[in-house]
């Protein structure tokens, strides 16, 4: 008679690496900046969403470029 066996240890989830965790904190404090620097100078919140938007993006495929 064979003897149970316990069963295989599942590895541990991946964490986020460090770099990533620094371009994704760059690009949210980027568009932050954008979209309160552009609300700021027009009032209109729809645009200032819009900026920040697009600086989060433009950061999110600038960024790992850069790093």
């Amino acid at each position: 008679m064979s003897e149970p066996t316990s069963p295989t240890p599942t590895p541990p989830p991946e964490r986020l690496s460090l770099r990533w965790a620094l371009i994704l904190l760059a690009s949210v404090v980027a568009g932050l900046l954008a979209g309160l620097l552009t609300y700021a100078q027009s009032g209109n919140w729809p645009g200032s969403l819009l900026a920040a938007l697009g600086a989060s993006a433009a950061a999110l495929v600038g960024l790992p470029l850069l790093l």
